[in-house]
Formats: C-alpha cells, structure tokens, sequence
C-alpha cells in the first residue's frame, strides 16, 4: 500500500538544521502546534485510515527513499487521528524511543518545503 501526502505549512521554527527531527501534523493542527509543526495533507483520508505501517517500510520524500527502523507504539493512531508523527533522522536510541515517532534510514535530513511530497509505503495489501 502506497499513500501520499502533501506538506502544505512550514512556519519558521518548525526546521532547524541542527535538529534531525521533523514534527509532522495534520491540518487540524492548533496555533501553537503550527509553531513547531510541518503541516501534512494526505490525499486520501480513507486509505489514512487502512494504514498501518512498521519497521521496514519505507518513507519517500520527494525523490528520496528512507528506511523505517523503528516505529513508536503510538505512531500509527496518531497518524490517522490527528495526522501527526515525528520523523528522526537518527539510529534508535538502546532505550526509550521516542512512541510517537518513526526512526529513519539514511540518517541525513533531506529538505522540506511547502510542496514536498511525503510517500508511506508498506508491505502490507
């Protein structure tokens, strides 16, 4: 299963090129989350809610393709209700990672901008 998502909102403290993380939500997001939030719009709001994705799928953004390691307990609800997830560009902590995040391969940050596509892609039907 393949879905795809558009950033449609960055707002300035939202990316910092010293943090491998992204903080993604949907586009009910409150004012205050916006602040440190890369606006996602998935195109299909039912396939959202098929959705299931685990360590081994993959994540393209844009024409770059990203290994999931790692996908926190809380990911996947989060991510259909409320279209929220952080991505980490960063090898899985030994212990406590972070549950509402998803861990991934390579480790570099690629660039977001308003426009960027976001591609789950699962092994699942």
């Amino acid at each position: 299963m393949q879905l795809t998502a558009t950033v449609t909102a960055i707002v300035k403290d939202a990316l910092s090129s010293k943090d491998p993380m992204i903080i993604l939500f949907g586009p009910q997001a409150t004012d205050a989350l916006r602040d440190v939030a890369v606006i996602q719009q998935f195109a299909d709001k039912s396939a959202l809610e098929k959705l299931v994705i685990k360590a081994g799928d993959q994540l393209t953004i844009d024409d770059e393709t990203f290994e999931m390691t790692y996908v926190g307990q809380l990911a996947n609800s989060n991510l259909k209700a409320i279209g929220h997830v952080t991505l980490l560009f960063q090898a899985v902590p030994a212990d406590k990672p972070m549950q509402n995040a998803i861990y991934l391969k390579p480790t570099h940050r690629p660039t977001f901008k308003v426009g960027t596509t976001l591609t789950y892609i699962t092994q699942a039907n």
